[in-house]
């Protein structure tokens, strides 16, 4: 796997966990803790112009095309492979929205360095383009609008920190039907100037549904994986894992949830959305037909699914009313 590698080195006095929701819309920096809402500003710059989306050969042009022209439509757009990406081209106030893996260093004040890695969809806007850039990083300065993450697998996890364009692994969420769900998202936020903050877990009365629906768990996301060790361990029980959940759920194959979005006839269902970005995991639960985030909890120091987390939004289940 193919990637447009960016990476930083930060020196830092003291070491912060940063926590990242799986769609952050907002004005805010890597190596920063802060997040803003929306820049006004930045926003208007970003629709008025064709979005220029740069995107990996993960499926074909064709298929990309079809999403984008399906539920993007806040503003016009340009679509183009990363092999098709000329950096060159790139001119003050371009709209990107460009897939690449975004690399880290932070260096504690004891000296020791910690890497950390982002694969995204980084919507921004470019302010300036840089007369001497360093090697590895991007041409240009830009302002924010958004950034989508995707959730490495076990292989990618265990090469953190390499910064090379051939790493070999794969994206857990980087799936067609979710791709299209997190583009709607996406689109809607922009659209209704929504800003979503990286420290907001939320419920939205919509959750009140899972009372009399079926909520769908992907089997790609039940995996065992030691942080510490940093490989693989035996995956948890279905029944230990779900036994603190009382409401519906079904165990599938991804096939089965992207043929539901896909072949959606308006119709709304629920799945639950993993997502681990480094140290922090992200729970959430999606609608399928509107591609609305309907939950969202996030976890500090955590990498797998556990019982814990069902357990948590079975009581928030239980709660709304």
């Amino acid at each position: 796997m193919k990637f447009k590698i960016v990476f930083f080195t930060l020196a830092i006095i003291s070491f912060t966990n940063y926590s990242f929701s799986q769609i952050r819309i907002g004005d805010f920096n890597f190596d920063k803790y802060k997040h803003k809402k929306l820049n006004k500003k930045t926003l208007n710059r970003f629709t008025a112009k064709n979005t220029k989306f740069v995107l990996p050969k993960l499926y074909s042009k064709s298929t990309f095309e079809d999403i984008l022209n399906e539920v993007w439509d806040v503003t016009s757009f340009e679509l183009m492979m990363e092999d098709e990406f000329n950096e060159s081209e790139v001119k003050v106030d371009d709209a990107l929205a460009q897939f690449m893996n975004v690399g880290i260093t932070r260096t504690k004040s004891s000296g020791m360095s910690v890497d950390y890695g982002f694969h995204i969809l980084d919507f921004h806007v470019v302010d300036k383009i840089k007369k001497k850039p360093k090697e590895g990083q991007l041409k240009w300065h830009s302002s924010k609008i958004g950034t989508i993450y995707f959730t490495p697998d076990i292989s990618l996890r265990q090469q953190a920190g390499a910064y090379s364009e051939n790493l070999k692994g794969d994206l857990l969420n980087f799936r067609l039907g979710y791709f299209k769900n997190f583009l709607q998202f996406t689109n809607n936020s922009i659209k209704n100037n929504i800003s979503i903050d990286l420290y907001e877990d939320y419920v939205k009365p919509e959750l009140k549904n899972l009372k009399s629906n079926k909520i769908y768990i992907d089997k790609t996301f039940i995996y065992g994986y030691n942080a510490w060790k940093i490989k693989e361990k035996e995956a948890p029980e279905i029944e230990d894992l779900m036994k603190d959940f009382s409401f519906d759920y079904k165990i599938v194959e991804y096939e089965d949830i992207e043929k539901m979005i896909l072949d959606n006839q308006n119709t709304d269902f629920y799945y639950l959305m993993y997502n681990q970005i480094n140290s922090n995991k992200v729970i959430t639960v999606i609608n399928g037909n509107t591609g609305d985030i309907i939950y969202q909890q996030h976890t500090l120091m955590s990498y797998n699914l556990k019982s814990k987390d069902f357990k948590e939004l079975n009581k928030k289940i239980k709660k709304i009313k």
